[in-house]
């Protein structure tokens, strides 16, 4: 491309190079920039990540995957899929979803919306006339939302150890059970209602559920690793999973359940790429924005009360007071977390082959957060402090001491220091001004430590989700404060 005219005076010629070479390089400048910190942001993920899966809690296998505008920008496995046979986790390794296929579920209830083939204020019996046979007609919105007083598990169950082969005979399983309450009332989880919801999609589209998942969203964002978990024949890249035995550790699990009775709400299998290409979904025009405002608005009760759920979408903020929605998943042999950043348009999603990490939904923000800010290091005293800390616990507030060690490389939180009580947590510090992640055996969570001369205090965060209020203003799991000691 011809830049400059040669009808332009020499000198103006040389004040337009001159302004070129600055703009260039301060293009260049800038994209090295963002290089540099994307790099150091990668880093700081998977100095994380390794020093978690370091406890002996931590499942076996582990797998990350961070998406921003609309690509994946980090994507990583970590540990075991099957430690008998040395093989390790890879970005093609395939979890268990668990009750993150409500999410799945819901973005295909998304789609049929926007494709007008259902309302969310259709009743039930619209497209199920047989299961409107209750005390009070149900929604659509509120079986998507767990208003719909359908029951969870329980022991009125009819489920058989076997293959069900379609949601209709997975109906059996509960529909002969009476609801709960009037539709609206209360907030009750349920599996089961994302079940039936999965029936009336397959009768409004006229498809069965797993053609609708494949045809839907799966083929659409090449989302080519999410399906059922079929026990009898499960994908080639399935990771081995494994359940926790008390003083035995992480064992392998012989004859895991047969998730064909609930594909809609906990029997999907996928990895964190596939999830977070589906998260992108809701922020790059897939969905349109007028059902994903729609997707993610908290419901309400009859009695006007907000339940911190939207459809299938769990409502959530950051320690930073950021926007995120979201949805954990446990059940035998996995642990699972969706987390959606809209205004930020970033995703992440965490996968693992056995349950536990209760903090999930934290653990994905702290990853999150080197992508969602960009580096601001505080220069961090070495040296420690005998501390008093006080552990909010079930509402109840525990009195210890502790100390501190800060030395820039083995940082350490200590409570109950020299009795047989003694439990220490590492620290890694985030590069984010007073910004640590301390390493619990529930996850990594938020903690913050600030000095003022020699009196140093700190505290550790402790969430989940729904929230109907911002984690912020909860109360911390540890509040600790001392007289801090430089080395010299």
């Amino acid at each position: 491309m011809k830049i400059i005219n040669s009808r332009i005076p020499l000198l103006q010629q040389y004040l337009v190079l001159f302004f070129l070479t600055i703009f260039c390089n301060c293009e260049s400048q800038n994209e090295l920039k963002q290089t540099e910190d994307h790099l150091a942001s990668r880093a700081l993920v998977t100095d994380l990540i390794d020093a978690y899966m370091e406890l002996p809690s931590t499942p076996l296998g582990m797998s990350v995957a961070i998406g921003i505008n609309d690509s994946i920008t980090f994507a990583e496995g970590f540990g075991f899929s099957n430690v008998e046979n040395k093989e390790k986790v890879t970005t093609k390794t395939q979890f268990r979803a668990a009750s993150v296929s409500k999410i799945i579920t819901a973005t295909v209830f998304a789609k049929l919306i926007e494709d007008k083939q259902l309302s969310l204020d259709d009743y039930v019996h619209k497209y199920i006339p047989t299961y409107a046979q209750k005390a009070y007609p149900i929604t659509i919105k509120q079986l998507s939302g767990h208003l719909s007083g359908v029951p969870h598990y329980s022991y009125q169950d009819k489920r058989e150890k076997r293959y069900y082969s379609s949601v209709e005979d997975a109906m059996n399983v509960f529909s002969h059970i009476q609801l709960l309450h009037e539709p609206g009332a209360q907030y009750k989880y349920s599996t089961h209602g994302y079940t039936l919801l999965s029936r009336v999609l397959e009768k409004a589209s006229n498809k069965s559920f797993l053609d609708l998942v494949n045809e839907t969203i799966c083929k659409p964002l090449s989302m080519n690793a999410t399906g059922p978990h079929m026990i009898s024949n499960p994908p080639e890249d399935m990771t081995q999973l494994y359940g926790f035995q008390k003083n035995v550790g992480y064992v392998k699990i012989m004859a895991p359940e047969d998730p064909s009775y609930k594909w809609a709400g906990g029997g999907l299998v996928s990895t964190p790429s596939d999830l977070v290409k589906m998260a992108n979904g809701y922020t790059n025009g897939f969905i349109r924005k007028d059902i994903v405002d729609t997707m993610f608005r908290t419901q309400t009760l009859s009695s006007g009360k907000e339940t911190g759920v939207g459809v299938g979408w769990r409502q959530n903020w950051d320690i930073d007071n950021r926007e995120v929605y979201e949805h954990a998943g446990s059940m035998e042999g996995t642990r699972t977390v969706i987390s959606l950043f809209p205004k930020d348009k970033l995703s992440i999603a965490i996968m693992f082959n056995a349950y536990g990490v209760w903090r999930i939904e934290e653990t994905a923000h702290m990853l999150a957060l080197p992508f969602l800010t960009q580096p601001s290091p505080k220069p961090q005293p070495k040296g420690s402090a005998k501390l008093n800390v006080t552990e909010n616990r079930n509402g109840k507030s525990i009195l210890k001491k502790g100390d501190l060690l800060l030395d820039g490389e083995n940082d350490r939180l200590i409570l109950d220091t020299g009795t047989e009580k003694e439990v220490s947590y590492k620290l890694k510090y985030m590069q984010r001004d007073n910004t640590y992640a301390l390493l619990h055996p529930h996850g990594i969570l938020y903690t913050e430590i600030s000095f003022d001369s020699d009196i140093i205090t700190g505290k550790t965060m402790y969430y989940e989700s729904p929230n109907i209020s911002k984690p912020s203003k909860k109360q911390p799991l540890f509040i600790f404060k001392g007289n801090f000691k430089k080395e010299n």
